[in-house]
């Protein structure tokens, strides 16, 4: 891992909190008139299709080895498969608001698990700090208020931690294991989830009855090509150039990008504890992520 990231990586990390940010909404919107299996499995096919098709025009290919294809499963289910789904029937009851809070988690889960399993990931003062401010910059971005239907729906908001904990294992997985081009992994992990949630939709009974109007397909075609296919591909370049604890922040930067563009595209006004929340947040990702001194 780096000690610090190049100006392209700042980039690629700010695309990836921008098309996950807007992926929250995405969600929020398509459960009103889609089964959450039918919008994961939806997207994920369209995701795997575009990734596909570039892999081929780059002239790349899957590999064969089945060591490769476990970690296109782990990674496919427990990167996307899964999380998509718990988020997508959690969204059903539970606000996007109060969803981005409890996938604060993520970021918490990954600092952890990465300071027992990596020897340059260690757990430090300034990196706890920066949680605290993290989950207080989220809480208070999307307003205190949210917390009020916290325990409303247990099960519901389970499944979102359950996400944020998938999320964190799976960024720990990817940068102990995988070796292979960030391409073929998004494609093969992708796929696989693809195929595996397909299979899923068609043995429920969800695709009896598939909303086919032209909102909802927007929506699963916006899902699997920017925040599935291309979100898929950046995470993959960034995990072993970043490390699972500064990967882990996109997750505090979410809800950043959510208000920035409620207030530019939306023309949505920025309250004035939304604007301090926006600097608290910074202030937690700039103490992650700042380069640590080595171990002696």
């Amino acid at each position: 891992m780096k000690d610090t990231a190049s100006p392209a990586d700042i980039v690629l990390w700010l695309v990836l909190a921008l098309l996950w940010s807007t992926s929250y909404t995405a969600i929020k919107v398509g459960v009103q008139t889609l089964d959450p299996v039918v919008l994961v499995a939806g997207r994920l096919v369209i995701g795997a299709l575009a990734l596909f098709a570039v892999l081929k025009l780059r002239r790349m290919a899957l590999s064969g080895s089945l060591g490769d294809w476990k970690h296109y499963a782990v990674s496919g289910l427990l990167g996307s498969a899964i999380p998509f789904l718990l988020i997508s029937y959690g969204e059903q009851t539970v606000d996007s608001a109060l969803a981005s809070i409890l996938m604060g988690i993520a970021p918490v889960t990954t600092v952890f698990m990465a300071s027992f399993v990596f020897s340059d990931e260690y757990l430090t003062p300034r990196i706890v700090l920066g949680l605290v401010f993290g989950i207080a910059g989220v809480t208070l971005l999307v307003g205190p208020e949210a917390l009020k239907d916290l325990g409303g729906d247990l099960t519901a908001q389970l499944s979102i931690l359950a996400a944020a904990l998938c999320y964190g294992v799976t960024t720990i997985y990817v940068r102990r294991f995988v070796k292979r081009p960030p391409l073929e992994m998004a494609a093969g992990s992708t796929i696989f989830a693809a195929v595996a949630m397909s299979v899923m939709a068609v043995l429920s009974g969800a695709t009896g009855a598939i909303d086919t109007s032209a909102a909802s397909l927007g929506i699963v075609v916006y899902l699997g090509l920017f925040s599935t296919a291309l979100a898929t591909l950046i995470y993959f370049q960034l995990v072993p150039r970043l490390g699972a604890t500064r990967m882990s922040q996109v997750n505090f930067a979410v809800p950043v990008g959510g208000a920035l563009i409620g207030a530019t595209v939306l023309a949505e006004s920025l309250a004035l504890h939304q604007v301090a929340a926006l600097g608290v947040l910074m202030i937690a990702i700039f103490l992650v992520t700042k380069k640590r001194r080595p171990k002696v």
